[in-house]
């Protein structure tokens, strides 16, 4: 017994030690260290596997500051540390709809930053979503506590204006019917997106919207609100990282929030002004961006990002063409700087 076990230390130790000399070498543009035991990232192939799913997971109204670093962001702080953190990411405006429009078709319509009934979001500008079905590709949105398929009503705690999918007139009623779908609990083992999890057959893009009480928007006071993010992300990430399909490292999960806060707060507000914004003048457009996939490069990246640049990342992953401001020169996408 006592050789085994002695046997069994030799055997952890070399491991241990393989981990640390891996992580060496790597190309991480952060001081290399051991991947922590259990981290979901920071894994070390001699071959990058190939993405073939994109999820993309939107919080809500909390800055970088906000967040990494704060005991209610006590998840998020970690993650930060074991996957991608994108420190000088950015929103594209406020309000909120307007960032979620932002990310799905590269640009927002004027009226929609003052809020999101369906005239003022409504938008016939060509989407991700779209851009998708032309290729050949699959999309789906999976919409916690919407009341039903393709609902364009807001029912506390669903919200239409963190559905970007429905405002695009280009999709057709039958088609937003069968594809942005409710979801009672996106962190359950039960329903529609557990279901294709663990089935192997999420869609290309998969856009995860939580509820109100799950994203930060929760009817309580603010470290009690982000405090609950940070539960459900640390939930929604555990279902998802356990899965076979994510650790063979074909799914790609890119975290972020939509705005943050600050006093220069105010509606329509550019947040991709990268002079600005690296001058620390907007302090509200600063948003947290974490990149979780097996082989992410863990730990910080200074890379200049924005809302745009998760576009970008998807039309690069899939071969689409760039759409309006995902094509600027500021817009960086998270492919290269995070290893894939």
């Amino acid at each position: 017994m006592k050789a085994a076990w002695a046997a069994a230390l030799a055997l952890t130790a070399l491991t241990a030690a393989a981990v640390t000399v891996a992580a060496v070498t790597s190309s991480s543009p952060s001081p290399a260290r051991p991947v922590p035991p259990g981290s979901p990232c920071g894994r070390t192939s001699a071959q990058r596997p190939a993405i073939r799913h994109v999820l993309i997971v939107m919080l809500e109204n909390r800055s970088y500051d906000q967040v990494i670093g704060r005991p209610a962001g006590r998840y998020q702080t970690r993650l930060a540390a074991e996957c991608g953190n994108a420190t000088e990411a950015f929103g594209a405006t406020h309000g909120s709809g307007s960032d979620y429009l932002a990310v799905s078709a590269g640009q927002y319509p004027a009226s929609s930053v003052h809020g999101c009934d369906y005239s003022a979001c409504a938008s016939g500008e060509n989407n991700i979503y779209q851009q998708l079905d032309a290729a050949g590709r699959t999309w789906k949105a999976y919409e916690e506590s919407m009341p039903s398929a393709c609902d364009k009503a807001s029912a506390w705690p669903y919200k239409i204006g963190h559905n970007p999918a429905i405002f695009y007139t280009g999709i057709s009623a039958a088609q937003c019917r069968a594809d942005d779908v409710p979801a009672a609990s996106l962190t359950a083992r039960s329903g529609p997106f557990y279901a294709a999890l663990r089935s192997g057959t999420l869609p290309s893009v998969a856009w995860v919207t939580p509820n109100r009480n799950d994203d930060g928007e929760a009817r309580c006071r603010s470290s009690c609100a982000a405090a609950s993010a940070d539960t459900w992300l640390r939930n929604f990430l555990g279902l998802v990282t356990a899965a076979p399909a994510y650790r063979d490292g074909s799914i790609l999960v890119l975290v972020t929030y939509d705005e943050g806060r600050g006093p220069d707060n105010a509606f329509g507000e550019d947040c991709a002004d990268k002079q600005a914004d690296l001058a620390r003048r907007q302090p509200s457009c600063h948003v947290p961006l974490f990149v979780v996939w097996p082989d992410a490069k863990p730990g910080p990246n200074g890379t200049f990002f924005t809302l745009y640049s998760i576009t970008r990342t998807v039309e690069d992953i899939f071969g689409l063409p760039c759409l309006a401001h995902a094509c600027d020169p500021v817009t960086a996408s998270l492919a290269g700087s995070f290893g894939f």
